[in-house]
């Protein structure tokens, strides 16, 4: 049986896990919010992201842990998935993710971090790809973070 949900929900990893978790409590959110006010489904999901990026939205804490931002776009694919295929539509389709986490990167006192502070301090309106470009310099191709957790670093950091 390899469509068999629960075998897929044993067979995730702790991020993964979390991922799903976290599109549950967001669509939760989502869809207490389109209720309680009598909203529409897009407006809702319009109401429920930008509340998620201002950090007021109706979700616990460590939500906010494992997702950044999130979309009004990506909450209504979300539904449909759900809709579509149930809980096994929220489940990661792009397999297994980097065993490295972003604080694995560029955590207090890493390599990665020292190079990147010192980079932006010179070049405060750079991209992920040229600060991609300069942490190549220093590390080897297989201990570069994506372009994505790169594009995260400079959120963080107010870029």
């Amino acid at each position: 049986m390899p469509d068999d949900p629960l075998r897929q929900l044993a067979g995730l990893e702790e991020g993964g896990f979390r991922r799903l978790a976290a599109r549950l409590a967001l669509l939760r959110a989502y869809a207490r919010h389109r209720e309680e006010e009598s909203l529409s489904d897009a407006q809702a999901q319009e109401d429920t992201a930008e509340a998620f990026d201002n950090r007021t939205a109706a979700v616990d804490q460590w939500v906010y842990d494992v997702y950044d931002s999130v979309t009004a776009r990506t909450l209504r694919r979300w539904a449909q998935q759900f809709r579509d295929d149930g809980l096994q539509g929220l489940i990661d389709r792009h397999g297994r993710r980097s065993e490295r986490s972003y604080e694995s990167y560029f955590g207090a006192g890493s390599e990665l971090r020292k190079v990147a502070l010192y980079y932006i301090a010179d070049h405060p309106d750079c991209t992920s790809t040229e600060l991609l470009d300069e942490l190549s310099e220093h590390v080897e191709e297989d201990e570069l973070p994506t372009r994505r957790t790169v594009q995260r670093f400079l959120k963080k950091m107010g870029g």
